[in-house]
């Protein structure tokens, strides 16, 4: 009987050191395993080196820096002409026509005025770059005489031939007339530079268009027609009924002003070119019409926002 308690509890003994053992094996595993997952941790937080913003977002900033820089060089420049995009274009317009409201009537002044532009003002004129290439250009300029001018008429103060009545077509850098040639200038007009028209004679230092004024006691006896081409090429009225006058400047003069009225910047006396009006004083221009479509002023240009 005590051998059968004996071994029995021996049996006992054995049992519960194999059950000391397992558990033991099952911490170090357990252990283990937690040791584990710490060490694998720091490689799946390493993340954020990789969404550094700094390397990723540094081009936002720099691309935004240019484009301010490119706004800021941007503010107060003057965009290239383009004559589509000035307010008014018409494709489908065979004509201008320019009315002018400012009442210019000043002695040699140009009669289309001035216009302001960033930085100062200038002569206004038709810039040259409107027009087409290897074609005439034919211009009817309607006018009307100041009112101080017509009360003279009327009290028989002065007449046309002692005033200068005169418009000059002129390039507006340099003030150049076209009729300073015979050919600059085709008008039905007579002209004293003409070389078919021998009955001019130049007396008193005007341009006289009759067939023999060389006896005439005075200016107002002379026989001259309604309106004449000068020599200096403005045309002179000495009928004050007369309130228009229309000339023709030939293709090639036009190719000629269309290659000199785009400005040079490195040329500061070349800055571009178009027509004016000379006045000798008197009267005003109320009207323009050239038979070509879109035909601006350096004004309309201007204001448009095109240099």
């Amino acid at each position: 009987m005590k051998k059968i308690l004996a071994l029995t509890l021996a049996l006992t003994m054995s049992a519960l050191m194999f059950a000391s053992c397992g558990d033991t094996k099952d911490e170090s595993s357990k252990a283990a395993d937690s040791k584990a997952a710490e060490s694998e941790a720091p490689a799946e937080t390493e993340a954020p080196a990789e969404t550094e913003a700094p390397a990723e977002t540094e081009a936002p900033a720099e691309s935004t820096a240019e484009g301010d820089d490119s706004a800021a060089e941007g503010e107060g420049e003057v965009a290239e002409f383009d004559r589509t995009k000035v307010e008014g274009y018409d494709e489908n317009a065979a004509e201008t026509v320019i009315e002018l409201t400012d009442q210019v009537s000043d002695a040699w002044a140009n009669g289309l005025g001035s216009y302001s532009f960033d930085g100062g003002s200038g002569d206004n004129y038709i810039d040259g770059r409107c027009f087409d290439r290897d074609k005439d250009v034919h211009m009817v300029v309607e006018f009307e005489y100041t009112e101080k001018f017509n009360q003279m008429i009327d009290d028989g103060v002065t007449d046309q031939h002692k005033q200068q009545i005169v418009i000059g077509p002129a390039h507006a850098n340099g003030w150049n007339k076209f009729g300073e040639t015979f050919e600059g200038l085709v008008t039905d007009y007579p002209a004293v530079n003409d070389p078919a028209l021998t009955e001019y004679v130049v007396a008193n230092g005007e341009d006289l268009a009759t067939p023999d004024t060389k006896d005439a006691e005075s200016k107002s006896d002379q026989v001259w027609p309604d309106v004449f081409v000068k020599a200096d090429g403005f045309i002179k009225v000495t009928n004050h009924d007369v309130k228009s006058i229309e000339f023709t400047i030939p293709a090639a003069e036009i190719n000629a002003l269309i290659d000199s009225s785009t400005a040079d910047p490195e040329n500061p006396d070349n800055w571009g070119d178009g027509i004016l009006f000379q006045l000798g004083g008197n009267m005003y221009i109320t009207k323009i019409t050239i038979d070509q479509g879109n035909v601006f002023l350096k004004s309309q240009i201007a204001a448009s926002g095109m240099a």
